[in-house]
């Protein structure tokens, strides 16, 4: 998918969820079930041309009760390739 500014391609995302789970294990299933099920049939299936985005961790922590009232799990920053990566 082109990139609206720059129109190159997007090659990944980063996202946030808040899920309610017993283990760390769950929370990361839970997040990625959910992140999955946007891109198949939520507000991203009519852009997304390819197959549903592989997912990966970047980290994960424990929140407090009150967070669930301040958080909202919906949104995507995308970004495109690294030209000055090697």
């Amino acid at each position: 998918m082109p990139s609206q500014e720059s129109g190159e391609d997007i090659i990944g995302f980063y996202t946030t969820r808040l899920v309610r789970a017993s283990n760390e294990d769950e929370a990361i299933q839970r997040a990625c079930d959910n992140v999955k099920a946007q891109w198949a049939t939520g507000i991203y299936a009519s852009s997304n041309k390819g197959a549903i985005p592989a997912l990966s961790l970047e980290w994960a922590k424990r929140t407090s009760f009150l967070d669930v009232f301040f958080f909202r799990a919906t949104g995507h920053c995308f970004y495109v390739a690294d030209k000055n990566a090697a």
